[in-house]
């Protein structure tokens, strides 16, 4: 089980690749962009921009506007838009590309997706899952209708909390850590520690689940790919079910 542990005390400007090759049509790069610099990411490249702010102030510059971030939040571009990307703070930005397909533009149409997604953590929907336990918060970062064959979310808790192993083969699935997490993953039956900053493919079909002891705290992304859209879509809105709530830990007893 190959874990990518991130640099995240570089103070240079600093774009890394993780899990190369492990995702057909997906690529994922974590960047460090120092104080004052800026980096931009060019559109019509065949592919979604998708960023999340995972640490530090920022300013997004596309398609003649600005949006200013001081937490976690996920943006997308339009796939044929530039985004300038200025640091305000020190910035650790997370990317994801996700390769357009033929048929993308039926389902953007379909989804009334608009351009840019911007999406605050704190605002994530979130959901229910037959496979978390009712103490745990899950969140949907990009819902799935919005990105063709493309979602993603977090999960949060503190121990004791499982998330009960399982498997999805039409899913293909990245994890990563918030810096703060500290947890046990479960591939196949087998355990590993995965504290944060850390990149994970979850192998296409495998029994794969989180379990979290202790006061420690669990706090990762889940990303996900569709290579059978369908099969996809129709696991998704089994399994994820909007609560219409808003919970937040620093408002609960973190221990029940």
């Amino acid at each position: 089980m190959k874990m990518e542990k991130i640099d995240v005390n570089s103070k240079i400007n600093q774009s890394t690749e993780l899990c190369k090759g492990d995702v057909q049509g997906a690529r994922a790069f974590h960047h460090t962009i120092i104080k004052g610099s800026k980096l931009t990411f060019l559109g019509n490249a065949g592919f979604y921009h998708i960023l999340i702010t995972i640490e530090g102030e920022s300013m997004f510059s596309t398609d003649g506007k600005e949006y200013c971030f001081d937490s976690r939040t996920s943006f997308v571009p339009g796939p044929d838009k530039d985004v300038t990307v200025t640091a305000v703070t020190d910035l650790q930005l997370l990317e994801i590309q996700w390769d357009t397909a033929p048929g993308d533009d039926e389902d953007l149409r379909q989804y009334k997706t608009v351009f840019p997604v911007v999406v605050p953590y704190i605002e994530s929907i979130q959901y229910t899952d037959p496979n978390k336990s009712e103490k745990s918060i899950s969140r949907m970062m990009i819902p799935h209708e919005i990105i063709p064959r493309f979602t993603m979310g977090s999960v949060e808790s503190y121990g004791y909390d499982l998330v009960r192993p399982h498997a999805h083969p039409m899913l293909d699935q990245f994890f990563f850590s918030f810096p703060e997490n500290d947890m046990e993953v479960i591939i196949d039956g087998e355990k590993y520690n995965m504290k944060g900053n850390i990149m994970l493919h979850i192998p296409l079909g495998s029994d794969h689940g989180v379990e979290v002891t202790g006061d420690r705290h669990m706090h990762y992304m889940w990303i996900d790919f569709m290579p059978d859209k369908e099969a996809g879509l129709k696991r998704l809105n089994f399994s994820h079910r909007p609560t219409g709530k808003v919970r937040d830990f620093e408002n609960e007893d973190k221990t029940r």
